[in-house]
């Protein structure tokens, strides 16, 4: 394999996470992105964080099939989180093996994000973990600019962006902000493919329900690829419920994803059948 690649759990967010390793393996996903603390917007919840029984199954799998998690997903920064809330996921992320948990910022007030973002950073480097910041335009972390400067104020060192492909794109930046970066301040790569213009309005929709596979679109996927350091983790979240109405599996889904990575990152080797 030339590349570390990831599934993203988001990808087919209606799967466990202990299935989700399982289909991960069998299509050769070296990694998983999984969903450990879920938004309250998304009303879902795996149980995962915790010492529970999807937990440890979870872990089992991990470790049997030989797969890493890059990253656990998602702590939100709103105007009343109280950090201390998410200990439970991050000492989840560390008993997963997880390199980074990842964190949204939706707080207008910069300074008060910037405080509980070191607090949470602090939280997680007693678990030997970073925190990649995701900008969306969606949140009040809407550019890869606002990721920086929230990690320069919160003076966190363990601190890391989660750069998106459709979240780059439709806060107007490029590849070629990504290639300016520190490489220290890049976690791993999400791809997925769209049009290259989307209405503002039709953002969240994107993000959430239907997001194309790499090579399906317009993006400029190749150049942002070349733009992350060698051995960047480089995963898809690409969730459709166009797959899920047309029928096609979940495993059937994780081949088409590992084919269109193949496909655009130029990999030497055959994917899974």
């Amino acid at each position: 394999m030339d590349r570390p690649l990831a599934l993203c759990h988001y990808t087919m967010i209606d799967v466990p996470p202990p299935e989700l390793v399982e289909i991960a393996a069998r299509a050769g996903f070296t990694h998983v992105s999984l969903m450990v603390q879920f938004p309250r917007q998304l009303a879902m919840d795996y149980q995962l964080a915790g010492d529970t029984r999807t937990r440890r199954e979870t872990k089992r799998r991990l470790d049997d099939a030989g797969v890493r998690a890059v990253d656990a997903s998602t702590c939100r920064l709103e105007p009343d989180t109280d950090v201390e809330q998410y200990r439970p996921a991050i000492e989840t992320a560390a008993f997963l093996g997880a390199g980074q948990v990842n964190v949204n910022g939706d707080d207008p007030d910069r300074v008060r994000m910037a405080e509980r973002f070191s607090r949470l950073c602090a939280m997680a480097d007693e678990y030997g973990l970073r925190v990649g910041i995701e900008n969306m335009m969606i949140t009040e972390v809407k550019t890869v600019g606002d990721a920086v400067r929230l990690i320069a104020d919160s003076g966190a060192n363990n601190a890391v962006i989660t750069v998106d492909a459709v979240h780059l794109a439709r806060s107007g930046g490029s590849p070629a902000d990504i290639a300016a970066l520190d490489p220290a301040l890049i976690g791993y790569l999400q791809l997925c493919d769209g049009p290259a213009v989307m209405p503002p309005e039709s953002f969240l929709w994107e993000a959430g329900t239907e997001r194309l596979l790499p090579g399906d679109g317009e993006l400029p996927l190749r150049e942002l690829a070349a733009a992350v350091p060698t051995g960047t983790v480089i995963g898809v979240e690409a969730p459709s419920q166009r797959r899920r109405d047309a029928g096609v599996t979940h495993q059937e889904y994780a081949g088409q994803v590992m084919r269109s990575l193949h496909r655009v990152l130029d990999l030497t080797d055959s994917p899974v059948e």
